[in-house]
């Protein structure tokens, strides 16, 4: 359910992290857990580590890495530092809502910016809009993205499977914005979940909308589904799209949807 947060505020060794295997070498996470509690929420995992769960633990008890861009200084001003793009918010979204009363995001930043270095940020909030003057700034100097998630356009949809999130209407009108400031935005469809947001219909919307509100690109992936965050899933499917879940048990023995699935969402 949606119940309270508690934000636990904790000092971090290190403020960016070596991504392996994605399109980032380097990543940036002010916050660890999320309210916006997305049910396909990859990085509902990452809260088993701390011997929480990855259902309401990760949705409600969100730690705040208070020191972050002290420590990010001090990294980004090292001699070994070459400067690489960095991804924000690649685990749990750095403009969730306490982002509007810590405001470690834009410190972060603000850090960035005065080293000129190169960033990427995925969200799905409309807080980002804030830090617009900042991203302006740094796109003249550096390679800068802000890529929106949207996994669906329909209201009914979003609200059963992103019950803590702004609706994505509203992110797209939040992407023209920063797109008329000269900030290059794009389109996330990820991820794609079978049965509920793969229809050739859906997908065509948030494409047609990406293109009407300024998006240089758009990337759909399909939904895979890790220990722990499979089991809170398929709890959700069971409760909420019940005819769905003999199909997804079928189709996810492993992680990733089956391999012709996957082409045919790439098609």
């Amino acid at each position: 359910g949606m119940g309270r947060a508690t934000y636990t505020e904790i000092a971090c060794k290190a403020a960016l992290y070596r991504l392996t295997g994605m399109p980032f070498a380097w990543s940036l996470n002010p916050y660890r857990g999320c309210v916006h509690a997305c049910h396909y929420c990859y990085a509902r995992a990452t809260h088993a580590y701390f011997g929480l769960n990855a259902d309401e633990d990760f949705e409600q008890t969100i730690f705040v890495k208070t020191n972050l861009p002290d420590v990010l200084r001090k990294e980004l001003a090292k001699p070994s530092w070459t400067g690489e793009r960095i991804a924000v918010g690649t685990a749990t979204d750095a403009y969730q809502p306490c982002e509007g009363r810590y405001r470690i995001t834009r410190r972060a930043l603000e850090a960035m910016r005065d080293c000129r270095n190169g960033l990427s940020i995925v969200t799905k909030s409309t807080l980002v809009l804030r830090d617009a003057d900042i991203l302006a700034e740094l796109s003249r100097y550096a390679d800068v993205s802000v890529q929106f998630t949207i996994t669906t356009l329909d209201p009914a949809t979003w609200k059963a499977v992103e019950p803590g999130t702004a609706p994505p209407w509203q992110r797209l009108a939040v992407l023209r914005r920063l797109a008329d400031r000269g900030i290059r935005c794009g389109v996330f469809i990820a991820p794609v979940l079978p049965g509920v947001t793969d229809s050739v219909q859906s997908l065509e919307a948030v494409i047609a909308g990406a293109k009407e509100h300024g998006a240089a690109h758009v990337w759909a992936s399909p939904l895979r589904l890790t220990p722990l965050v499979k089991e809170h899933y398929f709890g959700f499917v069971a409760e909420n799209y019940p005819d769905l879940l003999p199909r997804y048990e079928r189709a996810y023995g492993g992680t990733g949807a089956p391999p012709a699935y996957v082409a045919g969402i790439e098609a």
